[in-house]
């Protein structure tokens, strides 16, 4: 064998080997998407930015007359096309509480509020060379379901026809209901030919606003997903985890809610023994606080999550979406590559 065929194959077998052994091998057939918010988004950024393909900037704001504000992470932007990562800008109708009915409402039924928003929406892709648009619009009326589905296919034209990609963020829903309070305005079918990215938001199953429970329960999450891939094709479809959970004050009736990062701190600052939900795949623990106070936590772990993300190879999904970047910590991308060898 000569000389250089030795140290070809050599190299050859090497190479085979590092891919092999590399932890996130498994990454390169899923879409991993996590969503950049203000705070320590830019420190997770940076630190896990191997485990991550899309960055949307949860850092736009939309208001009844199409008009745009908001400031993007330039820098953190740079770094993100630096690695490869595609980029897009979330614009969404929250206001200074919460979501506001009438922003979309204004928008979608009038032309011109309509047309403004979407020169709007595509010069702030241009200007910070996004890759696209994620359009997250919530609390939307289930009347405006057709405008909305109107609406979403001239945004997509507009962007497609410069060279951009149009992410719509739905609620998660186990079956099409058009009179649904949150959801009725969504037409999955009625999007699908429009959109490149579905992202379900299979998050907040259960919150501080309602009864106790899991966050994101397998037994709901998967039956939502496959609702989806029956009426979107699967390859469209990033699928939501969330990277905290809730803690439920049961004495005062209210909640917050705690990212994943400080789950364990908790954990041990309240002595709690975590337990296991079978029924949705989710832990929980109760505790009494120093004031009296009766506890319970709904949260994931690094068993939950891989079960959920598994759900991307069971129906052939695109990948996930993480809400978000910096309430995570190392144990945490981990157990979402874990599941894409569909065996968590």
């Amino acid at each position: 064998m000569s000389r250089v065929l030795f140290r070809t194959l050599r190299l050859l077998l090497t190479l085979l080997a590092a891919i092999g052994s590399c932890p996130f091998a498994h990454a390169q057939a899923k879409v991993v998407m996590a969503y950049f918010e203000i705070g320590n988004s830019n420190h997770s950024l940076h630190k896990f930015s191997s485990y991550l393909n899309q960055i949307p900037t949860d850092t736009f704001a939309i208001g009844a007359k199409g008009v745009v504000s908001g400031t993007p992470p330039v820098a953190d932007l740079a770094f993100a096309r630096s690695k490869g990562m595609q980029t897009f800008a979330t614009v969404s109708n929250f206001g200074r509480t919460g979501f506001v009915p009438g922003i979309a409402v204004a928008i979608l039924n009038n032309p011109s509020n309509r047309a403004r928003a979407i020169q709007n929406m595509l010069a702030v892709v241009q200007k910070y060379a996004y890759t696209g648009i994620n359009v997250d619009f919530e609390a939307v009326p289930p009347r405006e379901r057709a405008a909305f589905s109107e609406f979403i296919a001239e945004l997509a034209q507009a962007m497609r026809s410069a060279g951009y990609l149009t992410m719509v963020s739905v609620p998660a829903e186990l079956q099409d209901d058009p009179n649904d309070s949150w959801a009725g305005a969504f037409d999955f079918a009625a999007l699908a030919p429009n959109v490149d990215i579905l992202q379900l938001m299979t998050y907040d199953e259960n919150g501080p606003w309602g009864p106790p429970g899991p966050v994101a329960g397998l037994d709901w999450v998967a039956p939502c997903a496959q609702y989806a891939a029956s009426v979107v094709p699967a390859n469209k479809i990033s699928l939501g985890i969330p990277a905290y959970g809730y803690d439920w004050d049961l004495t005062r009736g209210t909640g917050v809610q705690v990212y994943w990062e400080r789950i364990p701190f908790l954990i041990a600052k309240v002595g709690a023994m975590p337990q296991w939900d079978a029924a949705s795949s989710s832990p929980y623990f109760t505790y009494t606080a120093t004031n009296g106070s009766n506890h319970v936590v709904w949260y994931e772990d690094t068993r939950s999550v891989p079960l959920k993300s598994a759900l991307t190879v069971t129906y052939n999904l695109a990948g996930v979406s993480v809400f978000a970047l910096g309430f995570e910590d190392a144990t945490f991308w981990p157990a979402v590559i874990s599941g894409f060898n569909g065996k968590p």
